[in-house]
């Protein structure tokens, strides 16, 4: 190992020594989300080269794992499960189906707040019948979603959240994905 690399690593090594672990917090959670997507030849009567936009409505699942205590805040990860299908004009309907996991921060740890607020980023795949075909296209998908927690009962909380990103590579071009929910956080006891 080159010495000039020493110390870089004992920096980073110190750094995570100090860390204070949290114990698992997992919670589970199930949103009413309303999905809105966007871009070049979404929608029904829109033409390929034409901007438009559909609105789908269903559900959010998932969970988080918050694993790491930075003084007030806490690193941790989210996987969620997202299903909006709804009708339209057209016999096709609107249609989003898909995946999405990363890293979450939460602030809940700071004093005075009336919410745990959070934000986190996340990668996966969605796809989407564009409003316009029986099948859906799948695509790569990234979004940031920004929302707060508020608590209802012990290990119980409220949750409003708003969302928003990009599906790419669909007819080559990038569209936009919304996704605005609320709904519930169940926090198991901690491990």
């Amino acid at each position: 190992m080159k010495t000039s690399k020493l110390p870089f690593l004992l920096a980073i090594v110190s750094f995570l020594a100090v860390l204070k672990p949290v114990h698992a917090q997992l919670a589970p959670y199930a949103m009413f989300s309303a999905g809105h997507y966007s871009g070049q030849g979404v929608g029904p009567g829109t033409a390929a080269d034409q901007s438009g936009g559909l609105t789908a409505y269903g559900g959010t699942f998932g969970l988080y794992d918050d694993f790491l205590k930075l003084g007030p805040v806490k690193l941790g990860s989210d996987a969620r499960f997202l299903i909006e299908n709804s009708s339209n004009s057209t016999t096709y309907g609107n249609k989003i189906l898909g995946g999405l996991f990363g890293m979450r921060l939460d602030a809940g740890g700071v004093p005075l707040l009336p919410a745990k607020p959070y934000i986190q980023a996340e990668i996966g795949g969605v796809g989407t019948n564009n409003g316009t075909s029986p099948g859906r296209s799948g695509s790569f998908a990234y979004q940031v979603q920004v929302g707060g927690d508020f608590t209802v009962l012990p290990h119980l909380d409220a949750r409003v959240e708003y969302g928003t990103g990009q599906l790419t590579s669909i007819n080559s071009t990038g569209h936009t994905l919304q996704s605005f929910s609320a709904g519930l956080v169940v926090r198991l006891p901690k491990l």
